[in-house]
């Protein structure tokens, strides 16, 4: 004979796996409300929003900036092999293929969405890289990718200039090589060939400029040829 089911035994199950489920539902909202808050977005969507014309896209300015120094950690310390390799690109996947080499080097977490996800944004990479505002420049990199894919790279860009201050992020090392390459020709030559703490003193005496990246350069004479061979392309 067989027994019959205790229909209140089934209802409590029900009724404790729907508790269950609704806890775990509210579990991982609130987790990711806590991962949003605490590190910004680090793992990338399933899809890519696109920034919609005629519509303004809000973005903390505060967070923007964040996001900015997080890529320039990242990209000044890959800057030596990076540079290069977008310098020798000839296409969008180029020099996407480039960005994610740098991975290779070193990774870095809790980072913004372009660094995880920067094969979403291969256009907007390329018509950054291709534009007058790069100029082979990290920081500049790093401001036009900050704010995608809320904001456009041009949007991203002019905010992160109105909001840069170099003071606050020293150059890394790794960039140096690169930085006086563009801005300092005459003098990386000199440097390059000095001898002595007090020639190199003597050669960058030679650019009276206030710029922070140069000014730690004259303050660090000993630590010259070191930080610009960090740098220097293999």
């Amino acid at each position: 004979m067989r027994k019959k089911t205790d229909s209140r035994r089934i209802s409590g199950d029900a009724l404790s796996l729907e508790s269950v489920a609704k806890a775990l539902s509210d579990l991982q909202k609130r987790l990711e409300r806590l991962e949003v808050g605490v590190f910004g977005e680090i793992s990338p969507p399933l899809t890519t929003p696109k920034p919609k014309r005629g519509r303004k896209v809000d973005l903390d300015p505060k967070e923007l900036v964040e996001r900015r120094n997080r890529l320039i950690s990242w990209l000044e310390r890959t800057w030596p092999q990076l540079s290069v390799d977008l310098r020798k690109a000839t296409t969008p996947q180029h020099a996407m293929e480039a960005i994610e080499r740098t991975k290779e080097i070193q990774e870095y977490a809790f980072m913004p969405r372009f660094y995880w996800a920067s094969d979403h944004f291969p256009d907007q990479l390329w018509q950054f890289i291709q534009s007058k505002r790069f100029r082979g420049n990290p920081r500049n990199l790093a401001g036009a990718m900050a704010g995608l894919p809320e904001l456009s790279w041009k949007r991203s860009f002019d905010v992160c200039t109105r909001k840069e201050n170099r003071a606050l992020q020293p150059l890394d090392i790794h960039a140096y090589w690169d930085y006086m390459r563009r801005k300092f020709p005459d003098r990386l030559r000199e440097l390059l060939a000095a001898q002595s703490v007090s020639e190199i003193q003597r050669v960058l005496r030679k650019s009276p400029s206030n710029d922070p990246h140069y000014v730690r350069l004259k303050k660090n004479p000993g630590k010259v040829l070191e930080w610009l061979h960090a740098g220097r392309p293999g």
